[in-house]
């Protein structure tokens, strides 16, 4: 039988970029059995870009958990009926054999898998960026998370641990229960998911700063964070983690 794909994309106000996600969904040549556009408090012409696609479309009218994302992921999870649950993000771009390539290499252990993430941005800081971002495929730790903007999930292992929770990365929670069973996630360095979102050293900095706060959140001890910051020349990851035990 084949593999049935639910793409769910969660969109909040992405009116510069939704449309080219879209695009790049419906061109796949493994097609997605079902595409849920879940539009989380949309004010600009969201809604109306994707009021032209055939596509199931959730109205989320309110912040109901602390996370709003993650809660837009759950809704989405909710009512999806596919075989593989793909998080695609409403300012990236897939390569036409995305979900081809990605589904090919779950196995019995592999219960997550994306392809490999490239920020697609203009601009000589976005070639920086490009150049930095080699180094993840480098890293010592075999644990390394795939590209959440772009990642296939085992539905039925999604559904066993009862879903996304009111985390700030909930692709990181799914990863971590996956790891406290014993099974893998992956990526597939032969397709890529292309993040379109223009950058600015400011939105750099701040995602950094993001990405400290919710490691901690999620119980990740120091020791872990300081080798990520390190290895990877993330030094505002470090700010972050401390910035959010200091504000409690």
């Amino acid at each position: 039988m084949k593999e049935r794909v639910s793409a769910v994309i969660c969109a909040h106000n992405e009116q510069e970029y939704i449309e080219t996600c879209l695009e790049s969904i419906i061109a796949q040549t493994l097609k997605p059995s079902q595409v849920t556009v879940i539009l989380d408090r949309c004010t600009d012409d969201t809604p109306q870009i994707v009021s032209k696609y055939s596509f199931q479309v959730i109205e989320k009218p309110s912040k109901n958990w602390e996370n709003s994302y993650a809660e837009a992921l759950e809704i989405g999870r909710q009512n999806s009926h596919g075989d593989y649950y793909a998080i695609v993000d409403a300012d990236v771009e897939l390569d036409r054999d995305y979900f081809e390539k990605t589904v090919s290499r779950f196995d019995e252990k592999t219960v997550g898998v994306s392809g490999r993430m490239v920020t697609a941005s203009p601009g000589f800081l976005a070639k920086l960026i490009r150049l930095w971002e080699r180094t993840y495929y480098y890293s010592p730790f075999k644990t390394s998370l795939p590209a959440g903007c772009g990642l296939l999930i085992k539905k039925r292992f999604l559904d066993e641990i009862g879903g996304f929770k009111d985390l700030p990365s909930p692709d990181t929670y799914v990863h971590q229960r996956a790891l406290e069973q014993g099974l893998r996630f992956a990526i597939v360095k032969e397709t890529t998911v292309r993040h379109n979102r223009k950058l600015s050293l400011r939105r750099v900095v701040d995602t950094q700063i993001e990405y400290g706060r919710r490691r901690r959140k999620l119980g990740i001890p120091f020791w872990k964070t300081f080798l990520h910051a390190a290895l990877r020349v993330r030094p505002f990851v470090l700010y972050g983690w401390f910035k959010d035990g200091t504000s409690k």
